[in-house]
């Protein structure tokens, strides 16, 4: 007898026959098909087909994929009702279209046309895809299909992974669905992964093409005033931020408690010396297996974020009030504080493209709140003072500050990590410039309306500027070829002009200005160098974002302080025979010449350009938007392995 065939459960053995060109459905299409999507569908079934299916041979039955497209938007645009199969066919040809658009727009030889031929036909895609969106926006007020349809309308809008170039997004375009977005984020009743991906659909369609099309999606998310979807949304970020923030607590717990140094006292006292070696091991943080996907997939939802923060102000109203209101009532989760305590670490995780990706956008997010007068002033508030817990995982971490202090200073901390932490062979002049900039706008409020002098640990501050400033000049003459670099270099002298003339104003005693001019003599030669090149170069560009040019006049008051302390010191060298300062004796003679120091007005310090998206960051939005688009796929994907095995 011959081996029995292995049994092929009903789904596979139908698709299959699809897949070769036999019309099933051809006899009684109303019957076949109400019993085909009776059939549970094999996903991975299916996906593994289409993979292995070459783009000739689906180009081959496209009359069969044509139908079932055509008989999935039959049964997804049926209004619902009480029959449960109908129910269940509903949900179950969503699940097809999903697999079959998202695998059809992996096949790298398949063109968009070639993707709209094998789905609808070319002359009835307008109809159909129109058709299909509008039976989304039903599917999506439905609570049993809308996780489904918020999938596919997500694939839909995907594409390749390039939502710009995805036409099908002008379909969406065609019928708004920002009212259906608003009573999902409302509905109190909406499950969390619902209200992840509604709030990421909408951003992706808000940013599609925006600085090209009028974009109904972005025009309500800047414009909102629902104080119900602000609400929700300011939450959503002060939830989902500590979630990402554990994924790198996990690789290396770097908070330091009482109990914990206690514990390891006592076990270093009784265990002994070996006992200690291995309990200060270092743990290569870059090299963990855990750290590879590093950031949280999640983090593509700072897309929506930044479009709230930048461009609707009514959002940061309600922002800044869910902030004063978990303060006053000592609540966890206040929003600005852990946004600062998780790009701590993500500031300190920078070394993959897709961190440098989002360290950039939560630079711009930083950027637009510096220069928001109202959440400045939220922060000079006495009762905003809090304890941040910022990354200490890296070695020489900044100080640690365990009382409640101003967010100025957790704010520069963040920054101080940033400057600290990713200086590296290829510099990326842009985010610099972006962490300074903040830094100017944080000092030149503190300097015109704060009436603060900041107890912060000023001296961490000026070494990481003129550790910035050595790595510049040691490596000129690879970083002045670069576009950005004026405006680079701009921006740091800029942040010293401010400090030397207006210091007194935010700087709390003589010690911290002191300090400062221990920096600046400290990188006289760095200085010198700078400022030579600069005077070299006679044709400057303003910088793409309009600020002020680079002069050799920015280095004024820089070679006076130079000038006026480097030959009291090398008096007193010459005078003790001795060729070596100590920081002590520069600080004397600093603190015993001040007086005679004459320094010129500096009226650049008090000017910036406002920041503006558009046209600078055009381009990196575009990367933004794809990165984003990707991440969340994956995270996607992710999500599905997880139920599979539930």
């Amino acid at each position: 007898m011959p081996p029995k065939a292995p049994f092929k459960e009903k789904f596979v053995e139908i698709t299959e026959a699809l897949f070769k060109g036999d019309e099933l459905y051809k006899d009684d299409p109303i019957r076949f098909w109400d019993a085909y999507f009776l059939l549970t569908p094999n996903i991975t079934f299916l996906t593994d087909l289409l993979q292995s299916t070459s783009e000739e041979s689906l180009l081959d039955v496209t009359n069969n994929l044509n139908r079932l497209f055509s008989a999935c938007l039959d049964y997804i645009q049926q209004q619902a009702n009480d029959n449960r199969n109908d129910r269940v066919r509903q949900v179950h040809c969503i699940e097809l279209l999903v697999c079959l658009v998202r695998q059809l727009y992996l096949k790298k030889r398949l063109s968009h046309f070639n993707i709209l031929q094998l789905l609808t036909g070319l002359d009835q895609a307008d109809t159909m895809f129109n058709a299909l969106v509008k039976a989304i926006r039903d599917r999506l007020l439905d609570s049993e299909t809308r996780s489904n349809a918020l999938q596919l309308a997500i694939i839909l809008s995907t594409g390749n992974d390039n939502v710009n170039q995805n036409t099908l997004n002008g379909y969406f375009m065609q019928n708004d669905l920002s009212d259906v977005f608003i009573q999902i984020v409302t509905n109190k009743e909406t499950a969390q992964e619902e209200l992840y991906d509604t709030v990421m659909l909408w951003g992706m369609l808000a940013n599609y093409n925006k600085s090209e099309i009028k974009n109904p999606y972005l025009t309500r998310l800047t414009r909102c005033k629902d104080t119900r979807v602000l609400e929700r949304l300011v939450t959503l970020y002060a939830e989902l931020l500590p979630a990402m923030k554990t994924r790198y607590i996990e690789l290396k717990d770097d908070e330091e408690t009482v109990t914990k140094s206690f514990v390891s006292y006592m076990t270093s006292w009784f265990s002994g010396p070996s006992s200690s070696k291995s309990k200060t091991a270092v743990v290569d943080i870059d090299h963990l297996e855990a750290a590879e996907d590093l950031p949280s997939y999640e983090s593509s939802l700072f897309l929506v974020l930044y479009d709230l923060i930048s461009s609707n102000p009514h959002f940061i109203t309600i922002f800044l009030q869910i902030c004063t209101q978990r303060t006053e009532k000592k609540e966890d989760n206040i929003p600005i504080a852990e946004l600062l305590s998780y790009v701590s670490y993500l500031f300190q995780h920078n070394r993959n493209p897709r961190a440098f990706v989002y360290t950039r956008l939560t630079l711009l997010i930083l950027l637009c709140l510096s220069e928001n007068y109202s959440v400045l002033k939220y922060m000079t508030k006495e009762e905003s003072q809090m304890t941040i817990r910022l990354c200490r995982q890296r070695p020489t971490p900044i100080p640690l500050v365990k009382k409640p202090q101003s967010l100025f200073c957790s704010l520069l901390d963040v920054l101080l990590i940033f400057l600290k932490y990713n200086i590296r062979k290829k510099l990326d002049l842009v985010t610099y410039k972006l962490a300074l900039s903040i830094i100017h706008r944080i000092l030149l409020y503190l300097k015109n309306y704060g009436n603060v002098r900041l107890d912060y640990h000023w001296a961490d501050l000026w070494a990481a500027f003129t550790a910035i400033l050595h790595f510049t000049v040691s490596n000129l003459e690879e970083l002045k070829t670069r576009e950005d670099f004026d405006g680079y270099v701009s921006s740091l002298i800029n942040i010293f002009n401010l400090c030397v003339s207006h210091g007194e104003t935010f700087l709390p005693d003589v010690l911290s200005y002191d300090t400062l001019y221990y920096e600046i003599i400290r990188g006289s030669d760095d200085f010198t160098t700078l400022a030579k090149h600069v005077s070299k170069t006679t044709s400057r560009k303003s910088p793409p974002d309009r600020s002020p040019p680079l002069t050799y006049s920015d280095f004024d008051n820089v070679k006076m302080i130079c000038n006026h302390f480097n030959p009291v010191l090398e008096e007193w060298q010459s005078t003790n025979r001795t060729t070596f300062l100590t920081p002590e004796k520069v600080m004397a003679v600093i603190k015993d010449n001040f007086d005679t120091l004459q320094l010129a007005p500096v009226e650049k310090v008090e000017r910036y350009t406002s920041y503006s998206e558009l046209p600078a960051e055009m381009g990196f939005f575009r990367q933004v938007l794809r990165t984003a688009t990707t991440d969340y796929i994956v995270r996607i994907e992710q999500r599905e392995k997880v139920e599979e095995t539930k």
